[in-house]
């Protein structure tokens, strides 16, 4: 398997995953309890996506520790930001492997 299709099958997981966290709703309506839950997964869904295009382009992949770093002073004051950065850090932490091997 290719280290694009590592990338894009990570993806599809962690929007299935998203998809479940959410039932259905709109990130926008989802209540406090399940908000975290889906912005992790919500992170991760963008931290691939951001992978993937690099991939595609024979760039290298955007840093797990630097993902985000834009957002950073959000997340210091909100936990659904702070679980979007974790969610996208962690699913480049998980895919790192991959992107040694292209």
């Amino acid at each position: 398997m290719t280290a694009i299709e590592r990338i894009a099958e990570a993806r599809a997981a962690a929007l299935g995953s998203l998809s479940r966290a959410a039932a259905g709703d709109s990130l926008c309506t989802l209540d406090r309890e399940r908000m975290p839950a889906a912005k992790y997964h919500e992170g991760a869904v963008a931290a691939l996506g951001d992978a993937l295009r690099a991939a595609r382009r024979d760039q290298p992949a955007p840093s797990a520790d630097g993902w985000g770093e834009e957002w950073s002073a959000r997340a210091e004051r909100d936990v659904s930001w702070r679980a979007y950065l974790a969610g996208g850090r962690d699913a480049l932490r998980a895919l790192a492997p991959a992107f040694a091997a292209r």
